[in-house]
């Protein structure tokens, strides 16, 4: 694990009280955490760059179609189709406080 995704584990630890969970498809590819907040499942990603391509992620979208899906990079907050990005430094605010951070996001 690298140091972004131990950095991004300690932040939601710290702020959930919610088991963390992982996705990983046959050998193919692998979503670093799956939280469940309020009833509803938020997949994320964790990036240690400035690249906010992920393979899995889009394995992950294709097989369950969800409205949203989530990644963490250096980058700002932005969406991006269906995928939100949020910067490394506010994922202390994940899920709760960031889809309301977006225009048209509910």
């Amino acid at each position: 694990m690298c140091l972004c995704h131990n950095y991004v584990l300690q932040q939601l630890k710290a702020v959930h009280e919610t088991e963390l969970h992982y996705w990983k498809s046959s050998g193919i590819a692998e979503v670093d955490f799956i939280l469940e907040h309020a009833g509803k499942i938020f997949p994320l990603e964790a990036k240690s760059g400035i690249n906010p391509y992920s393979k899995s992620m889009q394995v992950y979208m294709k097989k369950y179609n969800p409205v949203y899906v989530y990644r963490t990079t250096l980058l700002n907050l932005k969406l991006d189709a269906n995928i939100i990005n949020i910067p490394l430094y506010a994922i202390s605010l994940f899920p709760e406080k960031i889809e309301g951070l977006l225009p048209g996001v509910i």
